[in-house]
């Protein structure tokens, strides 16, 4: 058996690209054994990302494994910026900032504002429990309950802000979706929920089946794809990075609204509640949400919304992805006993997908240059 030499997965001896990876072989043919193109577990990790994020990237209407430097994604993060910096994204999305398809960008985008958006969260919550612990104001609890709930998925919504390459979406709009499209998919989630039935399991001891987790994980991801869905065909938008934007909109409100719910209820458990739902919600509704919207615009594309696109299969493969990465994350099991190890994969595997998706998003941009000058 032969094995492509860029992700060690097995082809033909007489194929000329590898179908898992797409890159191209050898002229000559010639492809390596699997001691030579596996020779540590780096290298077989990197095997299965590439045929992973290959065989997902065909879904998307592209082909190849997705490369990404995350080192050069956050390069800008720790520099210097100025404050007419900041203003210029903040600007973005109106007529007269929204630039020219010739001059939007098609490598990515190295989001900065973000970081500085969550440390001012940060130092907010530090300073708000201090008043609760230091001067025991409990008028402070409120503030600490917003700023816990609202940190992380906020401060992720405006990541994928400045990634949309197109900038063709007004912060005004964003936080429209985020607040408006947060609370109705929570509200259009609790009618679904009136279909569901969970397991005497959950409803005596508070754990939850494979089946409840699953049960979650649909309706959940189902009524924000249908609040996402609203805002794509009401906003009219046309590209896959817009998508993803609101998407992660309706995602974030999400998580923050729900997030701020169970901190108010956590009593005196209410900062280990904050911190532990804090720092996890990167990987959680934002991300989820941000999925299927990109998922829909891969279907969608300049055409008018039509329900009927979510029985697309290329729609529902992401979408099923999202559920199942929902319902893992509810499911009461964990990864080498860890709980945390159990969301930490799942935060990873999920902007893995995210990533694909932005990478499709950037190849749009190229195909798009490349039909408007032919």
């Amino acid at each position: 058996m032969k094995y492509c030499p860029h992700c060690g997965s097995p082809v033909r001896e007489t194929a000329k690209f590898c179908p898992s990876c797409g890159q191209a072989l050898s002229a000559t043919g010639q492809v390596q054994t699997q001691s030579e193109a596996m020779p540590d577990g780096n290298n077989q990790f990197k095997g299965i990302y590439d045929s992973a994020t290959a065989k997902l990237n065909h879904y998307t209407g592209e082909e190849g494994a997705v490369k990404v430097n995350i080192a050069d994604l956050f390069s800008e993060v720790f520099k210097h910026h100025t404050k007419d910096e900041s203003n210029s994204i903040f600007i973005a999305g109106t007529k007269t900032t929204t630039p020219a398809l010739a001059d939007v960008s098609d490598e990515w985008a190295k989001p900065w504002l973000f970081s500085r958006i969550l440390l001012g969260f940060l130092l907010a919550f530090v300073v708000l429990l201090y008043m609760v612990d230091g001067f025991d104001n409990s008028n402070a609890i409120p503030g600490l309950i917003l700023v816990g709930a609202f940190a992380v998925p906020f401060s992720g919504l405006v990541f994928f802000f400045e990634a949309n390459a197109f900038k063709d979406i007004s912060l005004f709009e964003v936080v429209k979706v985020f607040f408006i499209g947060g609370i109705f998919s929570m509200v259009v989630t609790l009618v679904l929920y009136q279909f569901v039935t969970f397991s005497s399991t959950s409803q005596i001891f508070g754990v939850l089946t494979l089946k409840d987790s699953l049960s979650i994980g649909l309706v959940e991801e189902l009524g924000k794809v249908l609040i996402v869905s609203y805002f794509i065909s009401q906003l009219d938008v046309r590209h896959i990075l817009d998508g993803i934007l609101i998407g992660a909109a309706v995602g974030a409100g999400f998580a923050a609204f729900e997030t701020a719910g169970y901190i108010y209820g956590a009593g005196n458990q209410l900062v280990a509640v904050a911190i532990l739902r804090g720092w996890s919600a990167i990987g959680g509704h934002l991300v989820w949400a941000a999925i299927a919207g990109g998922a829909i615009m891969i279907v969608k594309r300049d055409q008018p919304f039509k329900f009927n696109q979510l029985l697309d299969t290329r729609f529902l493969v992401f979408f099923v992805l999202a559920v199942l990465m929902h319902a893992a994350w509810d499911w009461d099991i964990t990864i080498l006993g860890s709980d945390y190890l159990k969301l930490i994969l799942l935060i990873v595997l999920a902007w893995i997908v995210v990533f694909v998706l932005m990478s499709a998003g950037l190849k749009e941009i190229a195909h798009l240059k490349q039909q408007a000058q032919s």
